[in-house]
């Protein structure tokens, strides 16, 4: 899914839309400020650090924001299934497609910082073998991928 939805516009209907939806079936609620934190992210169309999204939300609201606040934004983001933290860069990247539940993977690009994130269910279950062979239970399993993305390779020489 490409991440397009407005800046200062009101968030696209099909995001919107998603995202009211994953939000009821959390029994949560979706208040203007996370909808502005969650509309801000996918604006950007890249992973954003905290204090770089409340930097952006001070400039649009031309007011000032407690980082506690939008941590507490971004962890109802997260709980909902709208938003992941990518775990080695500390940063926050939208749901590619929060239409579902998932465990996701990601690709991340030492090079420019551009980051895939990709579904594999032979990886989940691999890893939730190995989980059981050692009588472990895990809370959830984020794995993070760096190299060179395709047009980054592409520029290095053999």
């Amino acid at each position: 899914m490409a991440r397009q939805p407005a800046t200062a516009a009101p968030l696209a209907a099909k995001w919107r839309k998603l995202a009211e939806g994953r939000c009821a079936e959390k029994g949560e609620r979706l208040t203007p400020a996370r909808l502005a934190v969650y509309a801000e992210m996918l604006a950007r169309g890249r992973p954003v650090s905290a204090y770089e999204l409340i930097g952006l939300l001070e400039q649009r609201q031309e007011r000032k924001i407690a980082p506690l606040t939008v941590y507490r934004h971004l962890d109802f983001l997260i709980r909902t299934g709208l938003v992941h933290r990518l775990q080695s860069a500390q940063t926050y990247l939208p749901c590619d497609h929060p239409d579902h539940a998932h465990e996701s993977q990601f690709l991340l690009c030492s090079s420019c910082g551009h980051v895939d994130e990709v579904e594999s269910s032979g990886l989940e279950a691999l890893l939730s073998r190995i989980a059981d062979e050692h009588g472990f239970r895990p809370d959830n399993a984020v794995v993070e991928v760096k190299g060179l993305c395709g047009t980054c390779a592409d520029g290095q020489p053999d």
